[in-house]
């Protein structure tokens, strides 16, 4: 019996039948196992997907505003089916300004102010074969949006440049680019009355320097010349032919590209760099000679500029600038209410007119140096809304601390430093061999504060809005050199020079204020003024930003 069972085994080892059914028959377990995993795995992808869109919505809804971050992102979970799922919301700050920090550390949790939200949601999804061959009956998902408001308005400071006198404005913009101007007045008004956007000039300027590839926060970090910012303007401006024959004059005067100037002070993002947008984007609206301005003055850095107007002032027999230029009018770019770059300043600006007239009793010339400074002035975005459609933006806007004198101030004193020219020193008004008439006088305008409203109408016209300081009078320089404190040689002046005097003085004011207003108005700047105007609003609620 033994060795028939030996022999069975032996027969059976040695058969090759069935083989293949048996074979298929485990490969199909296998393959049955393996079709049943790789359907529950794909209910999982489409459910992580499904949890992916509702957490991104959800940051979404919470950073349209931050301070209701909970309330609405939970409600959007709850719209979405995910009303009982584990969620987190986290409101904080968003910045992707700093180079070399990777986007998963960009957000900052708790955060102030909070400008971006963070929204994490674990579900669990069932399966179905997965169980078959031992496989858990769900599998967790944990899912995170992140998304930053982009509620942002762009604003400007600055002075009204509503008229300007092309043969001022001619030499200080072109002492300031290197060259010799010859713009009209109809020019500059064309350039005052174009506006172009300002992405659209990064756009340009992108092709120029190569950075096609780069984004706009790329490109604000950048520098360019003052030939390719001009050609930039020139591209965004196409369409308005008097705006591109103006920048066309100019760039054909350039002796060379000129220096190269920061990109972001010229055209800046404010707050928007920090979630580094993405090209194509509509952009805040410039004001095309106020680039022009800030170009220049820029590329003219920390350089003095002497401008001698020669007899071209009807009335004057002479007439001699010294500036010492800070920044004219400035943009903001994108900002928003709190941010890092919610407040705009403009720079200090020195300016010595230095004119002669014929002085009365036959006394030869007359000579009157009247000194202005105008300190920075400020504004500060306080709010912005956008319900409903109505935008409006709160603005605070500070005039800037501005004086007025005639004084002994040589040229040499006019700079862009800290410090300011002595001005307790009389001035040679006449000078002849045995007579010297000499005086002085300083005036002082303080600064004032105040809050501006700018509606959805403001906002589309571009209406500007001024504050201006308390004491200002019709005509500056007629009350400057009213209170002229006048002395002979040392000693007080006889009545009749003074009477004629005091009618010359009269006679020149209206020609000196001309002079003093037409120069700062060219650099983007009024004694006691300060003149506001919105950009853009941005709405467009807010933007995933991981």
């Amino acid at each position: 019996m033994t060795g028939w069972i030996t022999s069975r085994l032996h027969r059976f080892g040695k058969a090759r039948g069935g083989n293949v059914a048996i074979l298929v028959a485990l490969g199909s377990t296998f393959l049955l196992a393996a079709g049943a995993v790789g359907v529950d795995l794909g209910l999982v992808f489409q459910e992580r997907r499904k949890a992916q869109a509702a957490a991104d919505i959800a940051a979404m809804m919470g950073a349209i505003d931050p301070t209701q971050a909970n309330t609405m992102a939970r409600r959007s979970l709850g719209d979405n089916g995910y009303g009982s799922a584990v969620a987190t919301v986290d409101p904080g700050t968003y910045d992707a300004s700093v180079p070399g920090v990777a986007p998963a550390n960009r957000f900052h949790p708790g955060s102030s102010p909070a400008n971006a939200v963070r929204v994490g949601l674990s579900t669990a999804v069932p399966i179905t074969f997965g169980r078959t061959i031992g496989l858990a009956g769900s599998i967790p998902l944990r899912v995170v949006g992140t998304a930053a408001s982009a509620q942002f308005a762009a604003f400007s400071i600055g002075s009204g440049t509503l008229q300007v006198s092309n043969g001022i404005t001619n030499a200080l913009l072109g002492a300031m680019l290197g060259t010799q101007l010859s713009l009209s007045v109809n020019d500059y008004n064309t350039l005052l009355g174009t506006r172009v956007d300002g992405l659209r000039v990064l756009d340009a300027l992108a092709t120029s320097l190569n950075l096609s590839a780069a984004n706009y926060a790329d490109l604000a970090q950048a520098n360019a010349s003052v030939g390719q910012i001009l050609m930039a303007l020139r591209v965004a401006a196409q369409g308005n032919n008097g705006a591109v024959n103006a920048l066309t004059g100019i760039l054909n005067a350039l002796p060379n590209a000129g220096p190269t100037v920061p990109i972001g002070q010229v055209d800046p993002l404010g707050d928007a760099a920090a979630l580094a947008p993405q090209r194509g984007l509509a952009g805040a609206t410039v004001d095309v000679m106020s680039v022009l301005g800030a170009t220049a003055a820029l590329a003219n850095g920390q350089n003095q500029v002497s401008v001698d107007l020669g007899a071209t002032i009807p009335g004057l027999l002479s007439t001699r600038l010294t500036v010492a230029i800070g920044e004219r009018r400035r943009s903001s770019g994108w900002v928003r209410p709190g941010g890092p770059n919610a407040t705009i300043q403009t720079a200090q600006t020195r300016l010595l007119i230095e004119a002669t007239a014929s002085a009365p009793l036959g006394l030869g010339t007359l000579t009157i140096p009247i000194y202005a400074e105008v300190a920075p002035a400020q504004a500060t975005l306080q709010a912005l809304s956008c319900i409903g459609g109505a935008r409006q933006v709160t603005i605070s806007a500070q005039t800037g601390l501005a004086t007025l004198a005639v004084a002994n101030v040589p040229r040499s004193a006019i700079t862009g430093g800290n410090t300011s020219p002595n001005l307790s020193q009389p001035a040679t008004l006449i000078a002849l061999p045995l007579v010297n008439v000499s005086g002085r006088a300083v005036m002082t305008i303080g600064s004032t504060t105040q809050t501006l409203v700018f509606n959805e109408a403001d906002i589309t016209n571009h209406t500007v809005k001024t504050v201006s300081s308390s004491g200002l009078t019709q005509s500056l320089t007629g009350s400057l050199l009213g209170s002229l404190a006048l002395n002979i040689n040392g000693i007080g002046v006889s009545p009749l020079l003074q009477t004629s005097l005091s009618a010359t003085f009269a006679a020149l004011a209206p020609t000196l204020d001309l002079v003093l207003d037409s120069t700062l108005r060219s650099l983007g700047l009024r004694l006691g003024y300060a003149d506001v105007d919105v950009d853009g609003v941005l709405c467009s609620q807010a933007v995933l930003v991981q």
